[in-house]
């Protein structure tokens, strides 16, 4: 599974186990490209051995142009990650109309634009793998205070399924990934240690093992996956 000369482009990296994918595609000899978010907060240390490129993906120019800057510089784009970026928690009944079109936005539509973009560039050339983290309560719904961001990615799910079933003949790939309770999110919560008492394994994911398991559906030995929600959660969620 070596990317040497690979084009990889990975929307949102600074956030979660972000930078553990990137690091994954670096030390294995791919070119990647770090969309950073045109609309984050604060500016984000650089990642060792990328280009990074801002990108508004509410905006189909900007999109566009991102793609067209990795190509001239780093080669036509053949693996696309999306990372969710944390949202603000809260209850259902307490969210606005704004703030639920804004994570919707951010959550979904944001990706959703990404994906066609990048779906367009890899099928003339038959090959390309598109992957999204959408985190576990995407599939499940049963996290609390996660509504518009559980809604949004549930979304995200059914439309990596659609669009893996229509991309399927030319040698795109489209799975997503659902994690839960890995490290950097373990670490921040105050009952960290009684949170981990609930994962059969014992302990939190690992950021290295989500990177693993991109590098696995990037790979060419991975063309017969695709429309797949791969399930990263200790065996706490199982189907």
């Amino acid at each position: 599974m070596e990317f040497e000369g690979t084009s990889v482009a990975i929307i949102g990296a600074h956030s979660g186990t972000g930078p553990a994918v990137v690091k994954a595609f670096v030390e294995k000899g791919a070119r990647v490209t770090v969309g950073t978010l045109a609309n984050s907060k604060g500016s984000k240390p650089a990642l060792p051995g990328t280009i990074e490129v801002e990108v508004n993906t509410s905006d189909v120019e900007s999109i566009s142009r991102f793609f067209d800057k990795v190509e001239a510089e780093q080669g036509a784009v053949d693996v696309l990650v999306n990372v969710a970026p944390p949202i603000a928690s809260g209850n259902a009944l307490d969210f606005t109309p704004e703030e639920y079109r804004q994570v919707v936005e951010q959550e979904l539509i944001g990706p959703i634009l990404s994906m066609q973009e990048a779906a367009r560039r890899m099928v003339p050339r038959g090959f390309g793998r598109i992957m999204s983290f959408i985190s576990m309560s995407g599939k499940t719904g049963v996290h609390k205070h996660v509504a518009p961001f559980a809604a949004a990615k549930g979304g995200l799910v059914t439309f990596s399924r659609t669009l893996a079933a229509e991309l399927a003949p030319t040698g795109v790939t489209v799975n997503t990934l659902a994690t839960a309770l890995f490290d950097v999110q373990v670490a921040s919560m105050p009952d960290g240690s009684e949170v981990v008492k609930g994962i059969p394994v014992g302990r939190p994911g690992r950021s290295e093992e989500a990177a693993h398991a991109v590098l696995f559906l990037a790979s060419k030995d991975a063309g017969y996956v695709t429309g797949e929600t791969l399930n990263l959660s200790g065996g706490r969620f199982m189907d």
